[in-house]
């Protein structure tokens, strides 16, 4: 042990790594587990989330990179275990109905053009089809022979097609056929792509040029039908039609020569005109009437005066005019010469010569508008007669029209039918269709799938992504903390430290990432039990040991001025390595004074062999009132400053720790100690470290990496909060990886 001791000495001189620790604000290091996102000596921009997943895969890589291997593996066995496939490809192009050299049907299908070409499509998928054409390549039968089909064998088997019946053999094959052939129509364009999937590619493409060789004359049988049918029926309309036409032939024959009637133009007909002329003059007879019956009507006593006519002759005009002055100078000649006088008898002799002309006149105009009545009246007589002459020629005339027009509309029609009757004859003996093979199918020299190469490379693609998703998805599951961030993620408000494994930096495998199955854990196992790894003393300068060194000041740096003097060190479960963490605390405070390292775990002693200790008193001795403190404390020699309080015999009352006595000998060791580290029990299993806890001045909370999970840890803090127990001053994680970035320089 002297050994150890000068190596201690020397520690103690050399320069020492250590964790940062605050300088300017005093630690806030409350037991408190409040579930908030804060951290300590953390900011939100720091941790982004590709670094979080760079740490993910750092630590999943073995299992995304097996599960990427078994993939890439199964992917690449799969591929060149598959059978190679040969797909020929064939296309026909599809015109509407009507389209042919020769065709019935004359319109276009206009917007059913779409519907024609996928009901084609689908009818290439049809039983009936597929039936002919495993009958025709005996493709029912596990020997059969490949060969081209002529085009009688072609016929016959659409003609005796019968899909009613079938054997389980036909059954078998059709099954087969369904799922190896593809029929896709191209939307853009009236071709349609008829493909077959077979390992033999002979077979292959003669399935599907037979296919569509038996589609082609199906539908030339069916359309055979049909014009046959369309012919029966036009015949038997078309000696209908005959008969009418000679009938309607013959009557008007007979009217012609029954009332004389020639054959007329029908842009021309003389009989309308005339009618139309009869009675436009009629009308102007009427009008011419009816004014001169007004204006006779207007005269009295037979004095004309009144008739415009009157006023409106020149004559009567002069002649009045005349008058007026003959009169005008007989009464002047009167009052000069008398009524005697010869001038005054020639003056009136000349304005009576003049009145009776004007008398004239007017009964001259009067018989000439009596005259003009009466020759209108019998004028419109006159037209009245002819126009009911006329009406009855027209009337015969439109008899005769009506027979012709029938006539004629029997002569074309009978003529129509004849002529589809020639046409359909004509198309069905031209074999006319809509559709054509523009590509046949061709024996491949080389397999369609698999894509060995495309498959292997997706497969790889496949591999990586789903072997990354894997490690998520494994990281996700996982429930253990691992990291400091799983840590803090879970609402942590004291300062964590890492720990790594014990060991890791002494074995060329733990240097590449590996754990080292020597020293796979803070806890070395020897004949059944377990002791301590006192690697302060042993391994210096291990990653391990300058961990320690660095929590030791981080302790001493939570309270400025005043460290705490009592420090509980405990975890969650068993097998976390909180005692081998205390035994090698205590060792790291004895160098700065007198330390007692207190074994508070009554059920499972193991200090006082890993100290060499014999005495076989402790503390369960001294809760118990068997002995006093004095005598079970034991100082080891070889390590200056450092006591051991022994947990003593095994007792069967571990609950003394919770007791009154527990509290005093806990007041004792803080007089007569700088240091007192108590290795407490597990507190989740266990209600002695939890009473411990509330005797301390800060507890060192213990969780090993990969071993402690959230659940435990998330408890553990509540179960301090909740009995108001000492502030946790550190949370430590444990058995951390070497590859942590933390401990790279080692």
């Amino acid at each position: 042990m002297s050994k150890n001791f000068e190596l201690l000495r020397g520690i103690d001189k050399s320069p020492t790594f250590e964790v940062p620790g605050p300088t300017t604000e005093p630690r806030q290091t409350p037991a408190t587990w409040n579930g908030s996102s804060e951290r300590l000596g953390h900011h939100p921009d720091q941790n982004t989330d590709w670094l979080r997943a760079l740490d993910i895969m750092k630590r999943r890589w073995r299992l995304a990179a097996s599960f990427a291997a078994a993939v890439v593996l199964a992917v690449t066995t799969a591929t060149l275990l598959m059978t190679p496939v040969y797909e020929p490809v064939a296309r026909i192009e599809i015109d509407p109905p009507g389209a042919e050299a020769f065709s019935l049907d004359s319109g276009n299908s206009g917007g059913n053009e779409a519907e024609y070409l996928e009901t084609n499509a689908q009818n290439l998928q049809s039983d009936e089809l597929a039936i002919a054409v495993i009958r025709t390549l005996h493709l029912d039968q596990s020997n059969h022979s490949i060969r081209e089909s002529n085009s009688g064998v072609v016929r016959q088997a659409v003609e005796t097609t019968d899909a009613s019946r079938l054997s389980p053999a036909e059954n078998f094959a059709l099954r087969n056929f369904r799922t190896n052939l593809n029929v896709k129509r191209d939307t853009a364009s009236r071709l349609v792509k008829v493909s077959f999937s077979s390992t033999d590619p002979q077979l292959a493409a003669t399935v599907v040029n037979t296919l569509l060789r038996l589609f082609i004359e199906k539908l030339y049988k069916t359309r055979l039908d049909a014009i046959k049918q369309s012919t029966e029926w036009l015949t038997q309309q078309l000696d209908d039609v005959r008969k009418k036409m000679e009938d309607s032939t013959r009557a008007l024959a007979e009217f012609q020569s029954a009332n004389g009637i020639a054959d007329i133009d029908e842009n021309k007909n003389t009989f309308s005109e005339q009618m139309a002329e009869l009675n436009r003059q009629r009308t102007i007879a009427q009008t011419e009437r009816i004014q001169l019956s007004s204006i006779l009507k207007n005269v009295q006593d037979d004095s004309p005066d009144m008739l415009p006519q009157v006023h409106a002759s020149q004559m009567i005009q002069n002649l009045t005019q005349k008058l007026a002055e003959a009169r005008a100078e007989l009464s002047q000649s009167q009052v000069i010469y008398g009524r005697n006088h010869p001038n005054v008898k020639k003056l009136q002799n000349q304005a009576d010569e003049l009145e009776t002309q004007l008398k004239h006149q007017r009964a001259s105009i009067l018989g000439e508008l009596r005259t003009s009545y009466t020759a209108t009246q019998a004028r419109e007589r006159a037209l009245g007669t002819e126009i009911k002459k006329t009406n009855k020629e027209l009337s015969q005339m439109s008899q005769y029209s009506a027979l012709k027009k029938e006539a004629q509309a029997n002569a074309e029609l009978y003529n129509a039918l004849f002529r589809r009757i020639k046409e359909a004859g004509i198309s069905a003996g031209s074999k006319s269709s809509g559709i054509r093979i523009m590509d046949q199918a061709r024996v491949l020299d080389e397999p369609t799938r698999p894509n060995r190469l495309l498959n292997i490379a997706v497969g790889l693609i496949a591999a990586l992504v789903a072997g990354v998703g894997i490690a998520f998805l494994k990281d996700s599951l996982d429930n253990r903390i691992h990291t400091p961030e799983d840590i803090i993620s879970l609402g942590a408000s004291s300062a964590i430290s890492i720990i790594p494994v014990i060991g890791a930096g002494n074995s060329v495998p733990s240097v590449l990432g590996m754990k080292s199955s020597a020293v796979d854990g803070l806890e070395k196992e020897n004949g059944g039990r377990y002791f301590p790894d006192k690697f302060l003393l042993d391994r210096p300068r291990s990653p391990e040991a300058e961990a320690l060194r660095g929590l030791q000041t981080s302790i001493m740096l939570s309270r400025l001025g005043k460290p705490p003097q009592i420090l509980l060190v405990t975890s969650s479960l068993p097998g976390e390595g909180k005692t081998t963490l205390a035994v090698n605390l205590a060792l790291a405070l004895a160098q700065s004074g007198p330390t007692c390292l207190v074994e508070g775990d009554l059920r499972k002693a193991g200090l006082s062999r890993t100290f060499g200790i014999r005495s076989r008193d402790g503390l369960s001795d001294v809760l118990t009132g068997s002995a006093d403190l004095e005598q079970v404390l034991v100082e080891i020699t070889d390590i200056p400053n450092l006591t051991i309080l022994p947990a003593g015999p095994v007792s069967s009352r571990p609950e003394l720790v919770c007791s009154e006595l527990m509290h005093e000998v806990v007041r004792s060791l803080r007089q007569s100690f700088t240091f007192v580290v108590v290795d407490s029990p597990p507190i989740l299993p266990f209600a002695d470290g939890r009473a411990l806890a509330t005797f301390v001045d800060g507890v060192v909370f213990v969780g090993r990496s990969g071993v402690t999970t959230r659940e435990a840890l998330h408890r553990s803090m509540t179960l301090l909060t909740e009995i108001h127990a000492a502030p946790v001053l550190e949370i430590v994680l444990n058995a951390a990886e070497f590859v942590s970035p933390e401990y790279r320089y080692y």
